[in-house]
């Protein structure tokens, strides 16, 4: 009996792994940036950063996931607000379907999140971090450079397909987790439910629904309080005035911010504020 052979042909092929770091970013620290010939790829672990990819900044939180590509400029550094974790793992690849995630940013899917942790724990055991570069520690498991490739194939295999399926709606168990990284994100900003709908491929009621489920408030309720949350926070930097805290946030006055804020504290921001210690 003779078997016809079929060759693979690989989506995405990683070449060489240069850099895996782990970095712990103070919300003062600054860096100048950097830019180089091979991909680089940073997940925020916890926490928030600022970043820049070329001209664009992006804020980004907890769950997200930065993609530089091959002589992009680009920076990590802390946002002045607080302290940030970010995994960062650089490579090279000469596939063509890398270039689907030139300049991106996205949340990653919580079902991926377990490839980030194996490259993170494969990386630990097999590589010397702490120098420019990578060296296989003394007695490293076999194949734990391998399985990192792996993972990481695996990882950006997966992504290109939700990217270039269109389809693929947030499952319903997962869309208050994509919701609530979707508002992190928009606290220095503004929202519209029309526009969340837009980006989690739902109609309103159905997901205002879902939300409520979870959380017992509704979307714009949860939306509020992260913003007097943040404002709270903010109130205890004497740097800032009230003025200037409700400009941050974007509230259209300082009145309506100061309504607003005593509306779900019972204080205004000056009360609160003194009520404080503030160092």
């Amino acid at each position: 009996m003779s078997y016809r052979h079929q060759r693979s042909a690989p989506l995405v092929r990683v070449q060489d792994l240069v850099t895996i770091h782990y970095y712990e970013i103070d919300p003062d620290y600054r860096f100048e940036g950097e830019e180089h010939p091979f991909w680089e790829l940073v997940y925020v672990d916890d926490g928030s950063i600022h970043a820049k990819n070329g001209e664009e900044d992006w804020d980004a939180t907890a769950g997200e996931l930065l993609f530089h590509a091959p002589g992009r400029y680009h920076l990590a550094e802390g946002n002045g607000k607080e302290q940030g974790h970010i995994f960062i793992i650089s490579f090279t690849s000469r596939s063509p379907a890398m270039e689907r995630f030139r300049d991106l940013r996205l949340p990653l899917p919580q079902k991926m999140r377990a490839l980030i942790s194996g490259i993170m724990l494969e990386a630990n055991a097999f590589y010397d971090m702490e120098i420019d570069g990578l060296s296989p520690l003394p007695g490293a498991p076999r194949g734990g450079d391998q399985l990192i490739r792996l993972y990481l194939e695996q990882l950006l295999i997966l992504l290109y397909r939700s990217l270039t399926e269109q389809a693929a709606p947030p499952q319903p168990q997962d869309l208050p987790g994509e919701i609530i990284l979707f508002l992190n994100n928009r606290v220095y900003s503004t929202l519209s439910v029309p526009e969340l709908c837009a980006r989690m491929h739902y109609g309103k009621t159905h997901l205002s629904r879902i939300f409520r489920e979870t959380t017992g408030q509704s979307i714009m309720q949860y939306y509020r309080k992260l913003k007097i949350s943040e404002a709270k926070r903010l109130l205890r930097d004497p740097s800032h005035t009230v003025a200037e805290i409700a400009a941050l946030l974007c509230y259209d006055t300082p009145q309506y911010f100061s309504q607003h804020f005593k509306k779900e504290t019972g204080l205004t921001p000056g009360d609160y504020r003194a009520s404080v210690k503030i160092d």
